[in-house]
């Protein structure tokens, strides 16, 4: 059996995902399995979007002629105010690594200036705090929308 020599083919740099700052790798050679890979520090889920394509069926708004959405006449359960179509897509192959160890171990292999990057206090990040809003009359913890998380 040959041994597959992968890794250390990607820059790690950092970034913003929503609101919170965290870090991403980019392929600095052709033969990278990878197109992206993404650290979201809210979930503290670490994922990588494979150059491998799937299809996939995903809900699209629907447009009118001029290109606007077009409204849904009552509310749907989504949330979403627009109407909606169902498409096949081809869209990346997405993995989810969520145990720490796989993702640092993950990092290490991939990143070519892992030494050099301090990629672990994002690993660190507590997104708790920061993205609740309390509303201190209503007794309820409300998200960024103002949408009650539970109660208090």
């Amino acid at each position: 059996m040959s041994k597959n020599n992968v890794g250390s083919n990607m820059l790690l740099f950092t970034t913003f995902f929503g609101q919170n700052k965290t870090f991403k790798l980019m392929p600095v050679t052709d033969d990278c399995p990878y197109m992206e890979v993404i650290y979201d520090p809210s979930v503290q889920m670490l994922v990588a979007l494979s150059k491998d394509k799937k299809q996939n069926y995903e809900m699209l708004p629907k447009l009118d002629e001029d290109g606007n959405y077009i409204q849904a006449k009552k509310p749907k359960t989504n949330g979403k105010p627009m109407k909606e179509e169902r498409r096949l897509l081809e869209v990346p192959t997405e993995y989810y690594l969520i145990e720490r160890a796989e993702q640092e171990a993950f990092i290490e292999r991939f990143a070519i200036n892992a030494a050099d990057f301090d990629y672990k206090t994002h690993l660190d990040f507590d997104p708790t705090p920061s993205n609740i809003i309390q509303n201190q009359d209503a007794k309820v913890i409300l998200d960024e929308k103002g949408n009650p998380i539970s109660a208090v």
